[in-house]
């Protein structure tokens, strides 16, 4: 009897360190996710969002220290360039401001935020980006809505800047127990066995995918295009 309650006792402290080193695994996880996240802000802001104030900023600066008077025409095609510059800036915040909190999703349901999210990269690049959905999107919770719209459009955002792609491709399905995401491109594609120096990678995505106790896998050859299949788990009904 005694063996058997210090066998129980040794479990059942094994047990709860077990799952101790996956919470804290875990968090290693979501921290790591957040640190990227801030990186990639820091560097839109430092890299687009600050060049372009710069620009407006040296624009009406020339306008003031004008030594010759300017026509009205001059005058108001420069205006007019100005005020291109600031809707290009409006873009880019509003941009930054979608990655770091997509209340979209819960405003509108993860399908109606996935075909925004394809509409704006359709009007900020040349990829054609085409949606399908089957399965009841509404009963995903938010949480996992969240992770598959943060997966999409990571997905995305590596096809435009890394794959030349022409078509990109999202397609969600729900089940009863899983929502299967898959986001491909036509474009270039890699070699996966090889480590990149440029942030394109599986990284993030497992990251986000294991925030809500899923996965994910990219799957791309030189030629071929890339592929991102993500299975998020859904609760019982």
């Amino acid at each position: 009897m005694t063996i058997v309650l210090v066998a129980f006792v040794a479990a059942t402290a094994l047990a709860q360190r077990q799952r101790g080193q996956m919470r804290q695994a875990q968090a290693v996880l979501v921290a790591r996710a957040h640190e990227e996240e801030r990186a990639w802000v820091a560097s839109e802001l430092h890299d687009d969002v600050l060049q372009r104030v710069a620009l407006v900023r040296a624009e009406i600066e020339s306008l003031w220290e004008a030594s010759e008077p300017r026509s009205a025409d001059a005058l108001e095609d420069r205006l007019r360039g100005i005020n291109a510059e600031l809707v290009d800036l409006a873009v880019a915040v509003r941009r930054i401001a979608v990655r770091l909190h997509p209340t979209v999703v819960d405003q509108v349901g993860l399908v109606s935020a996935l075909q925004s999210l394809a509409d704006e990269v359709e009007r900020g690049s040349d990829l054609d980006v085409r949606l399908t959905a089957d399965g009841d999107t509404a009963t995903v919770p938010a949480d996992t809505a969240r992770a598959a719209y943060r997966i999409a459009q990571e997905s995305l955002r590596n096809a435009v800047k890394h794959s030349g792609a022409r078509i990109a491709t999202i397609g969600v399905r729900v089940t009863e127990r899983t929502l299967s995401l898959s986001v491909h491109d036509d474009g270039r594609g890699f070699d996966t066995n090889v480590k990149r120096v440029d942030g394109l990678g599986l990284a993030s995505l497992q990251e986000r995918a294991l925030c809500v106790g899923g996965k994910a896998e990219v799957r791309s050859r030189p030629g071929a295009g890339t592929t991102i299949d993500a299975t998020l788990p859904l609760p019982v009904r």
